[in-house]
């Protein structure tokens, strides 16, 4: 399951790792309580058509996930929510995890980044979320809240972020990075309303306003890139407009701001090759990560000889 600002998508994958049955549901309502309903009832649903087949049910979600509660998600209004409301009662484990992590870990495995045994993935939605990739796993910290890259203090050091923080980068990536350099009020959706200034690049204003975002965006990976040293970076949502509407702009941003020993062979920096299913694929292969260990296989054999 993919939950995100607007709507929530699912999936059911087989081992071969192939997803079927998606669908896509918007949300009628966004209070927590109404939302994990809805997503208990679709796993209730497939419990009862697949039975015990059923093995586990994975979680990504566009917020700070910690032992599968979620600490803040400001793009969807929430505070802290404990996830496992959406299996409770079903006797299967729920694994949740950041939306932009389980991206990486797609484009890490069969994406952008295969192969690489250090990948940096960043994703650009409502805000920046990303995470680091050490041969195929996430490196997701001490307490698995790690790649937070959005909140990093990039920006303007005055402006505060409803994550609590001030000076974040998010704040300057985005939908209402754009709305502030036209002088428009802030977005209710901000993802939309970036997709609809990047239709307006013949206006000069508009073109200015990206540029500037797209800047904003190219300095920002580059001090990443300094920190973590990665064999590729790779690019979703927002990020890959972004970088084909100002591509100069982002080319001259990203290389300034490398330090001088990286700039004579800097990591490429990649589209991502899932894109709107990366967070979708990233669940199910923590998910098949999970029933294929061997624990998990030994208690499978155990009942069912």
């Amino acid at each position: 399951m993919d939950l995100r600002q607007g709507n929530w998508r699912s999936a059911v994958v087989t081992l071969d790792g192939v997803l079927h049955e998606q669908q896509s549901v918007r949300h009628r309502s966004r209070r927590p309580e109404s939302v994990l309903a809805n997503l208990h009832a679709a796993v209730e649903t497939t419990r009862n058509q697949y039975g015990d087949r059923l093995r586990a049910v994975t979680l990504a979600v566009a917020g700070t996930v910690r032992d599968d509660h979620l600490m803040q998600a400001p793009t969807l209004g929430w505070g802290q929510v404990d996830l496992t409301a959406v299996t409770a009662g079903t006797g299967l484990p729920l694994l949740a995890g950041n939306d932009a992590t389980l991206s990486g870990v797609a484009e890490a495995r069969t994406g952008a980044a295969a192969g690489a045994g250090t990948a940096l993935h960043l994703i650009v939605e409502v805000g920046v979320g990303g995470t680091l990739i050490l041969d195929g796993i996430p490196a997701s910290g001490a307490t698995g809240a790690g790649g937070e890259y959005g909140h990093m203090p990039f920006g303007d050091r005055s402006r505060s972020c409803p994550c609590g923080a001030s000076g974040c980068w998010d704040l300057e990536i985005d939908g209402r990075a754009l709305a502030q350099h036209l002088r428009e009020p802030e977005p209710d959706d901000p993802y939309a309303y970036a997709e609809s200034v990047l239709q307006r690049l013949n206006e000069k204003r508009v073109a200015r306003a990206v540029s500037r975002v797209t800047a904003a965006l190219a300095s920002g990976i580059a001090g990443l890139v300094n920190a973590h040293d990665p064999d590729v970076v790779t690019l979703g949502g927002l990020a890959v407009p972004l970088r084909a509407a100002a591509p100069v702009t982002f080319t001259d941003a990203y290389t300034a701001g490398l330090m001088t020993f990286h700039r004579a062979s800097p990591p490429p920096v990649l589209d991502a090759t899932h894109q709107e299913d990366g967070a979708l694929r990233g669940a199910a292969a923590l998910g098949l990560d999970h029933i294929t260990t061997d624990t998990a296989l030994a208690a499978w054999s155990e009942t069912h000889p």
